[in-house]
């Protein structure tokens, strides 16, 4: 198309050029453009914008820019171009935009969820995790530690739903970190089935304390069931002066566990409406003050079980076995001699503890469980749990400062007692204690191994010497010494052997 500057050149002007083109020797004339305009051939166009995709318009040789007919030379321009070459503006080399172009990520849907989320299917959950049939769904990994099973991921703990089902379940702290809307409470549980102490977020029952049940989902908020009353007892496990129970219950030892238990005044209260055992018993709380709670029986904590007075022992007697801390480290302790160089004990009456005892002699025996095992007075003495060996720490864990020990009981009324392993004290640099030299031992006198890296103190024994502590026996084979009595080879120190010694009895020697 022509500008307005082309617009100058009549029918002459073009003629002339014509006829000159045709001779040798023409005289050239010459285009002057206005500003902002190019000569090409014998016409102005205007300079192209910058970035305006426009290329110079091709007029071939004698083309007119119409379709006129050439009368030079041959044209071997294009046929009927109206301005020379066709104009198709400037070659964009950018990408081909074919509009808005997501770069990001693949969109791979809503998050997956972790144990404990909800779900309407499996596809909702995290890989390897499965929808579980909770209240508005669970995600949790099924058959968890079972055999070919795996460990649960996160902070999720394997509880045995059934005996058959094991599950992941979310652990927590309090209900807020629960799905309290959908109706999950953290609930403290202690299972047959998981074996394990835990608070776990799972679903709430309808059931309060004190109420029948046969598994913890039945109880209502924190409280779980205890299965081993009869009936089955909804209570909430764990509970203290800084974790007080609610309103209408009482924290009460329970087979040394501290638990809300039901108050009441009288049996009627207890009542569940079955034939199920249900009393209001005298007990005291975990501050010492006397209470009355629902319970399957009027027993009371057996021998070794924990206790806070006589009201919460069977025999009728809480013995202290601690009245605080050792200053260094924290050990319960009774005396500062307990604490050693990590003494002195430190008296708390916060940190008291007491365990269920009964005085015992050669008249008056033990109950079933426990042996009479001798005091400083060796015909009398105190009924302590019965163990099952050095490797059994759980039976002696409430008495502080004792272990399993094999040794010989007082015996019992009208007969010998057998010697046997209990929780008992050993004192040390007394008869019986570790040593590897002399200085180890009040009496300077340690019988080690060969080698002389482990041994036991021994001191004489008879006359007016002390007797010896269980543990001990008094050999009279020349000179009387307590020596250390022993089943196995595993109750003697390392490299000394459990033979049969003077007296027809076994005792740890060196082989």
């Amino acid at each position: 198309m022509k500008t307005a500057s082309t617009a100058r050149f009549g029918r002459r002007e073009i003629g002339l050029l014509a006829a000159c083109l045709t001779l040798v020797g023409c005289p050239e004339e010459k285009v002057v453009c206005p500003p902002g305009h190019t000569a090409q051939g014998i016409y102005c166009y205007p300079n192209a914008p910058p970035d305006a995709g426009l290329q110079p318009l091709d007029v071939g040789s004698g083309d007119t820019g119409k379709n006129t007919k050439d009368s030079g030379g041959t044209d071997t321009g294009a046929v009927n171009d109206t301005a020379g070459a066709k104009d198709v503006g400037a070659k964009d080399t950018g990408p081909v935009d074919t509009g808005p172009q997501d770069t990001g990520p693949k969109d791979a849907g809503p998050p997956k969820s972790p144990v404990g989320a909800a779900c309407a299917d499996d596809l909702d959950c995290l890989v390897g995790l499965s929808c579980f049939s909770w209240t508005k769904g669970y995600c949790t990994m099924l058959s968890c530690n079972a055999a070919g099973g795996q460990a649960c991921p996160g902070t999720s703990a394997c509880w045995g739903e059934s005996k058959a089902k094991h599950i992941c379940v979310l652990q927590c702290d309090e209900p807020k970190d629960c799905r309290v809307d959908d109706g999950y409470s953290c609930k403290r549980l202690t299972n047959k089935f998981g074996g394990i102490d835990a608070r776990l977020c799972v679903p709430s029952g309808k059931a309060p304390t004190g109420l029948k049940c046969e598994k913890p989902l039945d109880c209502k908020g924190e409280a779980t069931c205890i299965t081993d009353m009869a009936g089955g007892y909804c209570a909430r496990i764990g509970c203290g002066p800084s974790d007080p129970c609610g309103a209408g219950t009482a924290c009460v030892l329970r087979n040394g566990k501290p638990m809300c238990l039901k108050t009441c005044v009288a049996d009627v209260q207890c009542d569940v409406g079955t034939k199920l055992p249900r009393k209001c018993v005298a007990r005291t709380d975990l501050q010492k003050k006397p209470v009355k709670v629902c319970l399957d029986s009027d027993k009371a904590g057996a021998i070794g079980e924990p206790c806070g007075a006589d009201l919460d022992c069977d025999s009728g007697k809480c013995v202290l076995v601690a009245k605080g801390t050792c200053k260094v480290g924290g050990k319960a302790c009774l005396t500062d001699q307990q604490c050693g160089a990590a003494g002195p004990c430190v008296a708390d009456k916060a940190k008291e503890q007491g365990v269920c005892g009964k005085v015992c002699s050669n008249k008056q025996g033990c109950p079933t469980g426990s042996v009479c095992v001798p005091g400083d007075q060796f015909l009398i003495g105190t009924c302590q749990p019965q163990c099952k060996g050095p490797q059994d720490v759980d039976t002696c864990k409430p008495l502080p400062g004792t272990s399993c020990v094999f040794g010989q009981p007082i015996a019992p009324p009208f007969g010998s007692a057998s010697p046997t392993y209990a929780c008992a004290r050993v004192v040390k640099g007394q008869p019986g204690s570790l040593c590897t030299k002399k200085d180890d031992c009040a009496s300077k006198d340690c019988t080690t191994n060969t080698k002389g890296t482990a041994g036991y103190c021994t001191a004489e024994c008879g006359g007016n010497n002390p007797e010896c502590p269980f543990g001990t026996r008094c050999i009279k084979a020349g000179l009387s010494q307590c020596e250390k009595m022993c089943a196995v080879d595993y109750d003697c120190p390392p490299l000394m052997a459990c033979q049969t010694g003077g007296g027809g009895k076994k005792l740890c020697q060196i082989p």
